[in-house]
């Protein structure tokens, strides 16, 4: 009996997929115990991801992104910094999410049962969306504002999962909106915009700006737009006060603080950065001990982080060009960690910005690798669904704040989530194509 090459494929992605999106909220609220299998669920998403994704790819482009990615990785990690085939294979899991998720996902937008997949997409995101609702009005409730608002991905998620909320909110919202119409248009998609309230929530400050942003992409742009900024920019700046102090609310912050220079300088770059380079030195010297069950209080702000890399890299065979190779944020939990992390550790952990995280394990080229991929996965091929440009641009906007702002891309199901949605541009209405097929 053959097995239908489809459905052995729709099935294992919507495994994998509801698993990584729901296992957190799972573990942190239900069944606790299950965090004890945390290293094995991870194991089995990227492992049968790679599966997947390999039995899934054909069309030159998604060849070459792979390829690339391994002749630059295995001459950074293998080559130049002598790492083990081990830390070089438990490394590439960060990765599998940005290289073979777009293999598995261009196959389903291509072949005979486009349609019915993009149909089960859309219902699978919009379950996803109200999940999101559910579960950090839980946890807000719970546990307050903060990073145990990461919705079904649980704690430590929140960043990521806003972001997602904005962008699969807008996604759905799309085929029905009406341009010529804003406010009608508010009114008939109120439940899809109802669905942002969890953003401000979980403390995530990212979300003004992507509020902002969502209701900008949603005007059409053309001469009348003038007129129309007369009504729509009062209501805007109504509704963007009533959260903001909804915000400070739910989180029991003072307002003033947010005018404050001094609180974003802390918040990205740090008061003292001498102090910072101090108190790091001292703990890979051996002077200052770390509980490991407090070390993220040593969290080195994120754009500290960047300044305070770039001299050690220097120092490293690899160098600024590229990196010290891929594996470096791997195995704290079995306690195989490189050598490089072992000693550094005090600027790796906490909180990490895709541009971090690249340029420690791949260098400059390695950024320039993947903002050429973002850059081609984003804009390459017309966009063809309804509120296509609008799309891209938000997700161009979500990606430059990835970049700087978290390493989100690291799991698979928020590269299911945004690639997803660009594709679904792309290739919307479904092309016609061979039983099976593939239209690149």
């Amino acid at each position: 009996m053959l097995i239908n090459r489809y459905k052995l494929c729709f099935y294992t992605f919507f495994v994998i997929f509801w698993i990584a999106c729901c296992w957190g909220f799972v573990a942190d609220e239900l069944l606790p115990p299950l965090h004890k299998l945390n290293t094995v669920r991870a194991l089995f998403v990227d492992v049968t991801l790679v599966g997947l994704g390999l039995f899934c790819i054909s069309t030159r482009r998604d060849i070459v992104v792979l390829v690339s990615f391994l002749v630059l990785s295995l001459f950074s990690s293998i080559i130049l910094n002598h790492e083990s085939w081990g830390i070089y294979l438990n490394g590439f899991r960060d990765f599998v999410g940005i290289l073979l998720v777009v293999p598995v996902l261009r196959y389903f937008f291509t072949c005979s049962h486009a349609e019915d997949f993009r149909r089960s997409f859309d219902k699978a995101l919009t379950v996803w969306l109200v999940l999101q609702a559910v579960c950090i009005t839980w946890q807000f409730i719970r546990y307050g504002a903060g990073d145990m608002g990461g919705g079904t991905m649980g704690e430590g998620a929140s960043g990521m999962t806003s972001m997602m909320i904005y962008i699969v909110s807008f996604y759905l919202i799309a085929p029905r909106w009406d341009s010529s119409n804003y406010m009608q248009s508010l009114r008939k998609n109120k439940f899809y915009i109802l669905l942002l309230y969890p953003t401000f929530l979980n403390e995530t400050k990212i979300s003004f700006l992507l509020f902002i942003l969502y209701f900008l992409l949603l005007v059409k742009f053309d001469r009348k737009l003038v007129l129309k900024f007369f009504y729509i920019i009062p209501i805007g700046i109504v509704a963007f006060i009533g959260l903001f102090y909804a915000y400070i609310s739910a989180t029991g912050q003072d307002p003033e603080k947010f005018v404050s220079s001094e609180m974003y300088e802390e918040y990205l770059y740090g008061l003292d950065i001498d102090e910072i380079v101090d108190i790091g030195q001292k703990v890979q010297d051996g002077l200052i001990e770390v509980d490991p069950t407090e070390v993220w209080q040593m969290d080195v702000p994120r754009f500290a982080k960047l300044a305070l890399i770039i001299p050690i890299l220097s120092n490293e065979p690899g160098g600024l060009l590229f990196g010290t190779g891929i594996g470096q944020f791997k195995g704290w939990i079995t306690g195989r960690v490189t050598p490089f992390a072992k000693e550094y550790e005090w600027i790796l952990i906490g909180s990490r910005p895709t541009i971090f995280v690249t340029l420690v394990q791949l260098g400059l080229v390695g950024i320039g690798w993947l903002v050429w991929f973002l850059w081609q996965i984003t804009f390459s091929g017309k966009a063809l669904r309804p509120l296509g440009r609008q799309l891209r641009l938000l997700l161009a906007f979500s990606f430059l704040m990835i970049m700087i702002y978290n390493d989100s891309l690291r799991e698979p199901v928020v590269c299911a989530v945004m690639f997803g949605v660009l594709l679904a541009v792309r290739y919307f209405p479904a092309p016609e194509s061979k039983p099976d097929g593939h239209n690149g």
